[in-house]
């Protein structure tokens, strides 16, 4: 399985133990706060959200992955859109699902025989995937973000 680390954060600003140096932002919860300088605004959240969403479902797409399970559900702010654990979400589906889980209204796995979608403490998301996906992983980079080969911390 290939696995992936994919992030808003440049590996180059990364210590030798692998910790972020920046001065980011790391949650919904952030924004009209003050980071490097420049204010976190509700556009300039969305547009980054939008990049994960977009490169999960292209990592995805591209290994032919149709739907992945809901594994180790946490919904105790009982949030309303929640899945059920062990329900199946589609491709199509997993954009809302994903969102949620990095506004952190609810946590969960996605999961399935040879793929997966983790998203983690501060804005990291993991995707493993049965194939190489270079063009997801192009795409993912024209949009800013950071894909490195990385084992999901949540396996």
């Amino acid at each position: 399985m290939n696995q992936y680390r994919i992030t808003k954060y440049d590996p180059k600003l990364r210590d030798a133990s692998g910790a972020y140096l920046g001065d980011d932002w790391t949650s919904h919860s952030d924004i009209g706060k003050t980071f490097g300088g420049t204010p976190l605004t509700e556009d300039r959240y969305r547009r980054i959200e939008q990049s994960y969403l977009d490169a999960a479902v292209a990592f995805l797409h591209e290994a032919g992955v149709a739907e992945l399970a809901v594994v180790a559900l946490d919904n105790n702010g009982q949030c309303a859109a929640a899945p059920r654990e062990g329900s199946f979400i589609k491709l199509g589906e997993i954009p809302a699902v994903l969102r949620s889980l990095l506004r952190e209204e609810f946590w969960c796995k996605l999961e399935g025989p040879d793929s997966f979608v983790h998203v983690g403490y501060d804005y990291y998301m993991y995707v493993g995937t049965p194939s190489d996906c270079a063009s997801a992983s192009a795409s993912a980079q024209s949009k800013g973000l950071f894909v490195e080969a990385f084992k999901s911390l949540y396996l």
